[in-house]
């Protein structure tokens, strides 16, 4: 099964999410440590941890780029959103696997190219890359995220989650199971910098790109 994006293998499998009150593990660099949030997200499968996400406090932001098929323009690509800490092997939302440890998640666009054209609903993404490997909240550019993220695949690709926008719940953090499309949603929220407003996320943290 999959961390952030794994097709379900089976009906009986359950996830909830519940507030972790944990601090980021050691594993992230001291440096992003102190941009991300002091306590956590905990998804649980089957009532046993599965993935552990924490959001950056306040997310560097600019004027919407508006172009088409994106939903979070106003974040910079390569901008570091959250970490998150897997339990157990898993894989993104294009199949490749992902094994237990800590990751950095940074901002991602899907390109424009023939090699990507209908595989997803928008082009928003996050990136993952070995926390160990990531050293420092600066933004950083495309390609090079896209480099560091190759490492935990082992491919010119990079590991991905995917993040939409959907209907916005009172509660957080929230779990969205849509049965339709075989995928869970984790709904939360962080603010934006510097004008202080809400952010708030969709992640698929379990499901998978159409074929």
């Amino acid at each position: 099964m999959n961390i952030l994006a794994a097709v379900l293998l089976g009906l009986a499998d359950e996830y909830s999410v519940e507030t972790l009150k944990e601090a980021p593990p050691a594993d992230v660099a001291e440096a992003v440590r102190k941009e991300l949030a002091g306590e956590g997200v905990r998804i649980l499968k089957d009532k046993k941890p599965f993935a552990d996400y924490w959001l950056r406090k306040s997310v560097p932001t600019q004027a919407p780029s508006g172009q088409i098929g994106i939903l979070y323009g106003m974040i910079r690509p390569g901008t570091l959103l959250a970490a998150v800490r897997v339990h157990a092997g898993s894989s993104d939302y294009r199949g490749f696997k992902v094994g237990a440890g800590a990751y950095t998640l940074r901002y991602g666009v899907q390109p424009e190219d023939g090699d990507h054209q209908g595989t997803a609903e928008n082009r928003d993404f996050l990136i993952l890359s070995p926390a160990a490997a990531d050293p420092s909240p600066e933004v950083m550019k495309q390609d090079d995220v896209y480099k560091l993220s190759s490492k935990v695949t082992g491919k010119k690709h990079p590991a991905v989650a995917y993040v939409i926008k959907g209907v916005e719940g009172d509660k957080l953090p929230r779990l969205i199971h849509e049965e339709d499309k075989e995928r869970w949603i984790l709904e939360c929220e962080t603010s934006q910098a510097p004008n202080g407003k809400p952010l708030r996320l969709w992640i698929v943290v379990v499901g998978k790109a159409p074929e």
